[in-house]
């Protein structure tokens, strides 16, 4: 095993959390590593079909956007490169950001490299060295196809999705809901040669569903969902999913399996039953399943479920979050909404952000500390950027030991983040 360099934050992830909470750091100052396991940053966005952004913007006719700092400038990254103009509405009236995969790819690297942060892809972390009197984390050991690597630093910020380097260096989490159950994971099909008058309202897409299951086209989920048309005029298909109850490889094989032959079992039952979607075919189905729900590392605090829904403010407050809570609890269902009061926004206080029994350890994204129903609005990529950058800036700064929660605050300001 090669030993490396020292820094002053490791983040381990490199999805919209982990690109802002890497960048979130590099900005205070501090030398930052960013570590990928796949080919490209990103995360779902770029690796599992999930091309468009929620969490920007309040659920509001005038189009209203409250994540700023980090995700603004991939945004203005993407506009300058003439990959973005506005956001979209979708069929239930959420807004969101449609994104170009590939431009997107380029995009995050264009910005990792401005401010000459230091990241790998291809690079897994495979486990961690520990000093258990002072609990606290002093390195990773990575992995890469042609040899293993140790990197120390001070902070280390957990953005992986999955809470990977918590659960290997002992923190305390949740997996799913805690009681056996949680959100189905699922693989989002892109689909190309569809005819321009095709509509697809959830009312129409059961219909074909449910008369492809009588007629016998198997293995088919959800008898409705989401299906929206690309700028590019090709559509995204939410619907094969499966449950996942662990993340060891066996599991994680049969539940890709599962999804792959569901995605052609969806494109018969459309080419059979959608009027212009007689020549329909499978643009990709990404490189890998979409998971939602699996570990959640144990915070300071745990975001509630009613702090959500009825918009609560904190004065600890680290980033913002709106997107209504989105419930993919049944497989065979489409999501159900549960929408913030007034079409708000809600705090997302530092503590959520702050893993137990690991002194120099923070969360990001889908990892950090939120009960069920708070998790189904705080996972998605647009809250991720807040919550990712919050985290950077507190790892930045929390080198030595962990400042006031203001000054923390008053960097992310600086920074042009709305806390």
């Amino acid at each position: 095993m090669k030993q490396k360099r020292h820094y002053d934050v490791i983040v381990v992830g490199g999805g919209a959390s982990g690109i802002a909470a890497a960048i979130g750091a590099r900005k205070t100052g501090a030398d930052v590593l960013l570590i990928e396991r796949y080919g490209s940053l990103g995360g779902q966005a770029t690796n599992a079909n999930v091309m468009n952004y929620c969490g920007f913007f309040l659920r509001k006719e005038k189009d209203e956007q409250i994540v700023f700092g980090v995700g603004e400038e991939l945004l203005q990254k993407l506009k300058t490169m003439g990959y973005y103009d506005r956001p979209i509405r979708s069929s239930v009236g959420n807004v969101i950001i449609p994104l170009d995969m590939e431009a997107a790819k380029l995009a995050f690297d264009l910005l990792c490299e401005e401010y000459g942060l230091d990241y790998l892809l291809h690079c897994t972390v495979i486990g961690v060295r520990k000093d258990e009197a002072e609990s606290r984390i002093l390195s990773v050991v990575c992995a890469d196809d042609q040899s293993s690597y140790e990197f120390t630093a001070d902070s280390f910020v957990d953005a992986s999705g999955d809470g990977n380097l918590g659960y290997l260096a002992g923190a305390p989490f949740r997996f799913g809901d805690g009681n056996g159950g949680g959100q189905m994971s699922t693989r989002i099909i892109n689909i190309g040669s569809i005819g321009p008058l095709t509509r697809f309202s959830p009312e129409m897409i059961e219909e074909v569903i449910l008369k492809a299951k009588a007629d016998g086209i198997f293995p088919l989920t959800k008898e409705s969902g989401i299906m929206m048309r690309m700028p590019n005029g090709s559509a995204l298909a939410v619907l094969p999913s499966v449950e996942v109850p662990a993340l060891d490889a066996e599991t994680l094989t049969r539940c890709e399996v599962d999804t792959r032959k569901q995605e052609f079992a969806y494109l018969e039952a459309f080419r059979r039953y959608m009027p212009g979607m007689e020549h329909a075919h499978i643009i990709s189905g990404g490189s890998v399943l979409g998971l939602r729900d699996t570990r959640h590392l144990t915070c300071e605090y745990e975001l509630k479920g009613e702090d959500v829904l009825n918009a609560k403010k904190y004065e600890d407050s680290v980033a913002r979050g709106a997107w209504p809570c989105e419930m993919h609890t049944d497989v065979n269902k489409m999501a159900e909404y549960i929408f913030i009061k007034d079409n708000d926004y809600y705090s997302i206080p530092l503590r959520c952000l702050k893993v137990q029994k690991l002194s120099n350890l923070w969360c990001a994204g889908r990892t950090i500390c939120a009960d069920p129903v708070a998790f189904a609005s705080v996972r998605v990529m647009g809250t991720g950027f807040a919550t990712g950058h919050a985290a950077g800036v507190a790892a930045a700064l929390s080198v030595s030991a962990v400042p006031p929660v203001s000054r923390i605050q008053d960097e992310l300001v600086r920074q042009n983040a709305r806390i």
